[in-house]
């Protein structure tokens, strides 16, 4: 008896293209700050929304839900936590199931974050994200978690795309993800930050667009716009920007300036750099590829 054996190439061939597993499929909203929102079930309870956040290693849930479902602490040791602001602490606690449509995650270590005013119950981070392939198709408002593999013949395989780097900082808590994008012209090393409403451009990029610091005062911006961003230098809005990104234009952008403590804790505030994510992103499809790293920016809402 002689044994054939077949490549995958040679099976594929026979048996067509494999398709990726559609693992989860669920509505998603955005709310009013342009944040991209879903409903998840935690240890059997729910339904509670969670904001998708590719810039928190590690998903979050705030206080007023750990007491809700009766978490006490792991015991270890407290999860370090970036803010735009500064860099704080979270009480670890351990989701024993996190429920996505069909989906499950067990054993989930999360941080707890002191309550804002804010409707949401908890962040999706990198932790909960980074093994699937995450799908938003804005037309139909769904989010889908797809398995990385066999979605070669892929609808948005033919949306423009951009590459993905991964980023880490030198304590090994957190990582992100950057790209290159161009604002007014200017190349911009660009955190994606699907947990960020509005985009951000540091100084070193406004100055290359012709914007100077020293022309603008410190003072009169408003207190607690100013803590929120922990930063003492000018803040400034600018409007009519145009923002390309993985061959996709946008135009007529609201850009908020300021240096912001985020980009020097990933060090980026040496260098043109920008924050990027849902306000930016809101309007147009997405596909997140974590493991080949590339973000596909597909059809918008008027396209």
């Amino acid at each position: 008896m002689r044994i054939l054996t077949l490549s995958a190439a040679a099976l594929v061939a026979l048996l067509g293209p494999v398709r990726a597993a559609v693992l989860a499929d669920l509505p998603y909203r955005v709310g009013t700050d342009s944040r991209v929102a879903t409903d998840v079930f935690v240890n059997g309870k729910g339904p509670f929304s969670f904001l998708l956040d590719t810039a928190a290693s590690r998903s979050m849930m705030f206080e007023h839900l750990r007491a809700r479902l009766g978490l006490g602490t792991t015991g270890g040791k407290p999860l370090t936590v970036y803010g735009m602001q500064n860099i704080g602490t979270a009480v670890p606690v351990m989701a024993d199931e996190v429920r996505l449509s069909g989906e499950t995650i067990r054993d989930l270590p999360m941080g707890v974050l002191p309550d804002e005013a804010d409707p949401a119950d908890g962040l999706l981070g990198m932790d909960a994200l980074s093994s699937y392939l995450v799908v938003l198709d804005r037309a139909a408002m769904r989010l889908k978690l797809l398995t990385p593999e066999g979605s070669e013949t892929a609808a948005f395989r033919d949306w423009p795309s951009l590459s993905l780097t991964r980023r880490t900082v030198s304590d090994a808590t957190a990582s992100l993800w950057l790209m290159r994008a161009k604002v007014g012209g200017v190349s911009v090393t660009s955190l994606l930050d699907m947990g960020s409403g509005i985009t951000i451009l540091n100084w070193a990029a406004a100055e290359q667009l012709g914007l100077k610091r020293t022309s603008f005062p410190r003072d009169g911006v408003p207190q607690k716009l100013r803590d929120a961003l922990g930063t003492v230098e000018p803040i400034i809005v600018a409007k009519g920007m145009t923002i390309w990104l993985g061959g996709r234009v946008f135009t007529d952008q609201t850009v908020l300036i300021a240096n912001v403590q985020v980009f020097r804790y990933f060090h980026l505030d040496a260098m043109p750099a920008a924050i990027i994510g849902s306000g930016l992103l809101k309007d147009h499809s997405l596909a997140i590829d974590f493991e080949r790293q590339r973000l596909y920016v597909g059809p918008g809402m008027r396209e």
